[in-house]
């Protein structure tokens, strides 16, 4: 489409402003040295150049999309990438899983699928893998809100995140996405949520975990908005039960850095995950 420049000129100045804003803030300077995004999880290692580096799965300004078949423990591995990120004796669980967390940051879970009982259970299972009661992760059951209030009520905690807790927001899972619009298969819905992730992601520096089903016919993502999400997530970790119906592999489908090497977890007596082995 041509500039219609006589336009540009009877347009407020204000908005004039804004796109000027906007164009700065998406400039890239191909001279400058740009600082590698913070790490929150890394698995393993891998080497560039001779040196050895973390192999990043979580990392600031960017989201992650945990993927499978119902009943396949996802929501047990996104307990434990979330007790690993905190700490404590995590490691003993989950010693391929590394955190770089170097400050008291607040951690928000918001579950959008089952009720307070079940839900605090599952919030629990991250205090008892790391052992620990970390005063900074908030939890939120949010299934008997509309989909558009859970979305809300995300953006609402982003924005009055000073107010609302004692330090920053590093960390926010929310199991699943699905439920942050009312039709998967509606594109208009679809975009606009997978835009507030983004936008989420990029405005407050912060990395948001996602839950997603896929079809145990297709092997794909429900509906558009898995599909706007598995492209632009940065790390795509998928989720696979084993033949013993019990374990289950974790693999790296798609990561924008380098993939992490595969592992299966399982489920102990005590209702925590722990890792089986790392396949190389």
């Amino acid at each position: 489409m041509d500039l219609n420049f006589e336009e540009l000129e009877n347009k407020p100045q204000e908005e004039i402003l804004d796109f000027l804003k906007i164009q700065n803030d998406c400039y890239i300077d191909l001279s400058e040295e740009l600082i590698p995004p913070e790490i929150l999880l890394s698995i393993g290692e891998h080497e560039y150049k001779k040196s050895m580096y973390p192999t990043a799965v979580m990392t600031s300004g960017e989201f992650s999309a945990i993927v499978a078949v119902s009943k396949a423990k996802k929501s047990f591995l996104k307990s434990a990438f979330i007790g690993c990120y905190i700490g404590g004796k995590s490691n003993i669980l989950f010693g391929n899983i590394k955190s770089h967390r170097d400050n008291d940051y607040t951690i928000l879970d918001f579950d959008t699928e089952q009720g307070k009982y079940y839900a605090q259970r599952t919030f629990r299972r991250v205090q008892d893998i790391t052992e620990l009661k970390y005063e900074h992760y908030y939890c939120y059951a949010t299934r008997q809100l509309t989909s558009i209030q859970r979305l809300n009520l995300i953006d609402y905690c982003l924005k009055n995140q000073k107010e609302l807790y004692k330090s920053p927001v590093k960390l926010i899972s929310i199991d699943g996405i699905a439920d942050l619009v009312e039709n998967t298969n509606d594109i208009v819905m679809s975009k606009e949520a997978s835009d507030y992730v983004l936008r989420w992601t990029y405005g407050y520096n912060i990395h948001i975990t996602t839950v997603i089903h896929k079809s145990g016919l297709t092997g794909k993502p429900l509906g558009h908005l898995g599909t706007y999400i598995l492209k632009k997530a940065e790390s795509v970790i998928e989720l696979e039960l084993n033949d013993d119906k019990k374990s289950v592999t974790v693999t790296n489908s798609y990561s924008r850095g380098y993939p992490f090497d595969a592992f299966i977890f399982d489920v102990n007596s005590d209702s925590l995950p722990y890792l089986v082995e790392t396949i190389y």
